[in-house]
C-alpha cells in the first residue's frame, strides 16, 4: 500500500485526503500510488483529485525538504483514470536559482492518464508591485462544528454546511461546503446576454488539516461546475486541462486549517467544451490560488 511521504503527514496524523493520495517512492523518480474510489462524479476520478496525487510525486522530487513551494501546475488528462493503481515518473526539468520546474506523467495499465509541468519556487520572491482582487461578497464560512441543511432548506447566509446526498457525486461528500454564489445545478436558469455563470462557497475537510499545496489542487476542481446551473437535464464535464497557480506564500507544513471561499465563474460555452476560472481566498481576503480549466461538457448517458 503507499505511504504518505512528507514532513507534513509525518507530523500529524492522516486524513482520509492525506491516505487518497498517498505515494511510495520506487527510485528513479517512480512513484506507486492508488486511485481510490469515491472521489469522483460521472464519469470517473475527479480531475483535482487526480493533480493532488501529481503534486505529491512532484512535491517529493523537486522539493523534498518543503525548501520550495508549488507554485504553478499543469495537468493534461489524456485519458479517463479509474479506480486501482497508478503509477508516476517525474524528471526534474531544470533547476535554477529561483525555480525548479519537473515533468510528471502518470500511467495505469501501461496506458499514460496524464502529463504534467510543475513549477516550484522559493518563498518572499522580490516584488515589483503587489496587488489582488478582492474575494467575492459573502456571509462568513459556518463554524467547524456547525451541523448541516439539506439543500431544500439552505441559504446562502445559512450558518451550516450543505447535507450532501447519495445523489450527488461522491467528491462533494469529501469536503464540507457551504454554497454562497450563483443557484442550482440543472435549474435551467436563463443567463442574461453576456453573463457568466458563477458559483462557489466555503469549503473545509471534515478533519482538520492543514492548506497544502496537495489539497489546493483539490479545492481548485471540487465545487461543482458553474456550467451547471443554466441547464435543465443532467450533463457531465470531465476536465481536459487544469492549472493551478498558487499565488500564497505556503509554509513547509502548509497553511493553518480553515474554511477556504471558492468562486467560479464560466464565460463561455462553445462546441461541447467549457472553460472555467476559479479563485480560492482565506477569510481574511488572501488569494490563496488562480485556476483555469477547459472541461467537455456533454449530455449525461
Amino acid at each position: 500500500m503507499p505511504v504518505v511521504d512528507s514532513q507534513l503527514e509525518q507530523d500529524a496524523p492522516a486524513t482520509d485526503f492525506d491516505r487518497a493520495t498517498a505515494i511510495q517512492p520506487l527510485g528513479d523518480g517512480r512513484f506507486a500510488g492508488e486511485v481510490e474510489d469515491g472521489w469522483g462524479a460521472p464519469p470517473g476520478p475527479n480531475g483535482g483529485y487526480l493533480a493532488a496525487i501529481v503534486v505529491r510525486a512532484l512535491e517529493h522530487e523537486i522539493a523534498p525538504a518543503g525548501e520550495r513551494q508549488l507554485r504553478s501546475l499543469a495537468v493534461h488528462y489524456l485519458r479517463p483514470s479509474q479506480p486501482g493503481p497508478i503509477e508516476l515518473a517525474v524528471e526534474i526539468v531544470r533547476a535554477g536559482k529561483r525555480f525548479s520546474t519537473g515533468r510528471a506523467t502518470a500511467f495505469q495499465n501501461g496506458k499514460e492518464t496524464m502529463s504534467a509541468l510543475g513549477a516550484f519556487s522559493t518563498t518572499g520572491l522580490p516584488a515589483a508591485a503587489t496587488w489582488s482582487p478582492p474575494p467575492p461578497t459573502a456571509a462568513p464560512a459556518p463554524s467547524r462544528d456547525a451541523g448541516r441543511l439539506p439543500s431544500s432548506d439552505f441559504r446562502h447566509d445559512s450558518d451550516a454546511w450543505l447535507e450532501t446526498t447519495p445523489e450527488m457525486p461522491s467528491i462533494v461528500s469529501r469536503v464540507k461546503i457551504a454554497p454562497r454564489l450563483g443557484g442550482t445545478p440543472f435549474s435551467g436558469r436563463e443567463l442574461a446576454p453576456g453573463e457568466a455563470a458563477e458559483t462557489g462557497g466555503w469549503i473545509e475537510p471534515p478533519t482538520p488539516r492543514r492548506i497544502d499545496a496537495a489539497f489546493i489542487a483539490l479545492l481548485a476542481d471540487v465545487w461543482w461546475p458553474p456550467s451547471l446551473e443554466p441547464l435543465s437535464a443532467p450533463a457531465i464535464a470531465p476536465t481536459i486541462d487544469l492549472t493551478v497557480h498558487v499565488r500564497a506564500d505556503l509554509p513547509p507544513d502548509g497553511l493553518p486549517d480553515q474554511p477556504v471561499l471558492g468562486r467560479f465563474l464560466t464565460a463561455a460555452a462553445v462546441n461541447g467544451t467549457m472553460e472555467e476560472d476559479g479563485e480560492l481566498f482565506l477569510a481574511d481576503g488572501t488569494l490563496v490560488a488562480q485556476s483555469r480549466q477547459l472541461a467537455l461538457l456533454a449530455p449525461f448517458g
